[in-house]
């Protein structure tokens, strides 16, 4: 059984190596995949000098598109998604996520930050539905990315739209807590502003992904 992980990152120079770093001590892990979604900074570089497998899009075309990308190069049995820029990422919290998957305990986990900061903590445990990191037994990814078309669309929306999928289908989900994790929120890479204003897009495409043409 095969574990491959899928990182979607865009002008994340400043956290990805860490990232890597923390998944390069879990030997159990055959191979990380970056999706430079368009970076403009040294996302893709810093990746490949960590010996992560890299795929560059030429174009900023957002998470949906970036993670079909990612599941397009990967042949792993069981398939890991982590946002770029986590922090306090431990060996313990990649392997609590695997294992239910692993054990065909679940289809899918979802981790939930916990005991990390006030607000990422807060965040997740009103939506849950929003967090980024999740394993995934790969035959549910092949029908989910398979039956519907519109990915691309969706952006920070996939992961709203994995978990109304797998929820229709009555896939069995496990919700796993990742204690101290947290991860670099857009106000602090952007600037006040800046950050508010991409976190707004964000919400934009998480509404969208409700009302899209998602087969649910």
């Amino acid at each position: 059984m095969t574990v491959e992980v899928l990182i979607p990152a865009y002008n994340e120079e400043k956290n990805i190596g860490r990232v890597i770093a923390s998944l390069k001590k879990l030997s159990l892990i055959d191979k990380i995949i970056v999706i430079d979604d368009g970076s403009r900074d040294k996302t893709a570089v810093i990746a490949r000098q960590l010996k992560a497998h890299v795929i560059s899009l030429g174009e900023n075309r957002g998470k949906g598109a970036a993670l079909l990308e990612g599941f397009k190069s990967s042949r792993g049995d069981i398939i890991v998604f982590l946002d770029a820029d986590l922090v306090n990422l431990t060996s313990r919290h990649v392997i609590n996520l695997l294992l239910p998957v692993i054990k065909e305990e679940a289809v899918m986990t979802v981790g939930i930050f916990n005991q990390g900061r006030f607000a990422t903590d807060f965040a997740q445990k009103i939506t849950p539905f929003l967090s980024g990191q999740r394993a995934f037994q790969r035959w549910f990814l092949e029908e989910f990315f398979a039956e519907n078309d519109d990915i691309e669309q969706l952006r920070y929306g996939i992961e709203v739209s994995l978990t109304l999928y797998a929820r229709k289908r009555g896939i069995k989900v496990i919700e796993v807590p990742l204690p101290h994790l947290t991860h670099v929120m857009k106000e602090e890479k952007l600037g006040l502003i800046p950050g508010m204003v991409a976190r707004a897009k964000m919400y934009r495409d998480i509404v969208f992904s409700f009302g899209s043409k998602i087969k649910l």
